[in-house]
């Protein structure tokens, strides 16, 4: 009993301390006596989240260096201009050289540091400009050597590959040899008519030679057959010890000492014996090709499409009369050999090696860009992917005698990786090949005096 009596009084004094508590707090406040409900205070607008505005890109200035061909250089600022517009950081700025200056500007300012950001560079010289750590090799994100082969040509891309690591991207396909320019209008005038369904053999090309050529009292006025200056040399010569299956170079060992070089030789000089071409006053000294061929003393002329629009101005008569037709070849197919042309390259001296690589990639890489290029400039794409397609269908509707050359470039090999390749053509090749054609060494002489020129310029 006395346990319940003791919680009820616990209980009754809780009551009446919440009681006391209650009073302590005041009275209740009463409801306005309006009828409209208090107005709430209007809440400003929330100002929209604004992004941070991104860093401005740093400005950059490019300096380009290419040597003086007006069509190039257009075409080079068309493509910088729209790099620049989609690049407003960036600012392209071009120097120009003749191409004589452009090389000695090249051998003087690389060892001293003091050259541009990107070069232009003909591809048979970047392996000895990138001698010296002179030039920037490609990034691998860019572009390996792997790739390059697989979206390039092999002889253009062939000059930029030193030691297994590439050190810049070609622009063009530099061809000399694999069509022959043929005047029509003479041929039709003589009843020279083997071209016209291409020749399947050397013996139609003679046949249509021997009718164009002209000996005026025992002096040859006009040649039938024309090869015998000096890129016509060299890399007929070259192609046809690889068409007969032979090499010329290989693990960086050259020799013509061989059963394919005689062949070759031998082709050549039955030219001059079936009197198509006297080596004496048809050769670089002497009514040089492109000359005579506009001049109209040669009837057939073995020389790359650019000599069309570099005569085209000053001859427009003959070039509406001028046809590229595919040379006949030995073996199972139109093997050549070809010079690795005009490209871009980066100094390793650059401060914006990147933003220099992006542009080189943008010019080169991009298959639009690169033909626009090669349209501005009528040249032959060193991009595989442009000679098919539409990309062929532009290239041929604006140049119709590229077509020829666009069924062969598959077949073309790069030349080879020398130290001095000019030397080889043009100061051993050349002179020593025409010194036999023209009757004053052998033919065991001749592949004799090449090999060791040659050997002895690698060491």
């Amino acid at each position: 009993m006395f346990g319940k009596r003791s919680r009820w009084y616990t209980l009754i004094l809780l009551i009446l301390v919440l009681a006391l508590l209650a009073a302590c707090g005041g009275k209740a406040t009463q409801a306005p006596a309006a009828t409209q409900p208090a107005e709430q205070p209007t809440k400003a607008p929330e100002k929209p989240t604004q992004a941070p505005e991104k860093p401005k890109a740093e400005k950059v200035t490019l300096r380009v260096w290419t040597h003086q061909n007006e069509s190039f250089n257009n075409a080079y600022k068309a493509l910088a201009d729209k790099y620049m517009a989609e690049h407003p950081n960036v600012d392209i700025q071009f120097e120009t050289f003749d191409y004589d200056t452009y090389i000695q500007t090249l051998q003087t300012a690389l060892p001293a540091g003091t050259e541009a950001d990107v070069l232009q560079m003909f591809g048979s010289w970047v392996c000895s400009y990138a001698e010296g750590n002179n030039l920037a090799e490609v990034p691998a994100d860019m572009l390996t050597v792997d790739k390059a082969q697989g979206m390039f040509f092999g002889p253009p891309i062939g000059g930029y590959i030193c030691d297994g690591k590439l050190y810049g991207v070609p622009q063009e396909f530099n061809i000399e040899y694999g069509a022959a320019l043929v005047n029509t209008k003479l041929a039709q005038e003589v009843g020279a008519t083997n071209y016209e369904k291409g020749w399947g053999s050397w013996d139609d090309l003679i046949e249509d030679a021997k009718k164009l050529t002209v000996i005026e009292d025992g002096a040859m006025t006009r040649a039938g057959f024309m090869f015998t200056h000096a890129d016509g040399i060299s890399t007929m010569f070259y192609s046809l010890i690889r068409q007969y299956g032979g090499q010329y170079l290989q693990d960086g060992v050259f020799k013509v000492t061989t059963p394919e070089a005689e062949k070759a030789l031998a082709l050549m000089k039955r030219f001059v014996d079936e009197k198509v071409i006297d080596p004496v006053l048809f050769n670089d000294e002497e009514n040089w090709v492109g000359d005579a061929f506009f001049d109209q003393l040669v009837g057939i002329a073995v020389i790359g499409p650019w000599v069309i629009p570099e005569y085209g101005a000053d001859y427009p008569d003959v070039v509406k009369v001028a046809k590229y037709v595919k040379l006949p070849y030995e073996g199972d197919k139109p093997t050549f050999v070809a010079a690795s042309g005009w490209g871009l390259t980066v100094s390793n001296n650059s401060k914006v090696k990147d933003v220099a690589w992006d542009f080189v990639q943008f010019v080169t890489m991009n298959a639009d860009n690169a033909l626009q290029w090669n349209l501005a400039t009528g040249t032959l794409p060193a991009l595989s992917a442009n000679t098919e397609g539409t990309a062929k269908e532009k290239l041929v509707g604006e140049f119709p005698y590229f077509e020829p050359f666009l069924e062969i470039l598959p077949y073309g090999e790069y030349e080879g990786a020398f130290p001095d390749r000019d030397f080889v053509w043009y100061e051993v090749t050349y002179p020593e090949v025409l010194n036999f054609l023209q009757g004053n060494q052998t033919a065991e002489e001749t592949l004799k005096n090449i090999e060791q020129a040659v050997q002895e310029s690698m060491k």
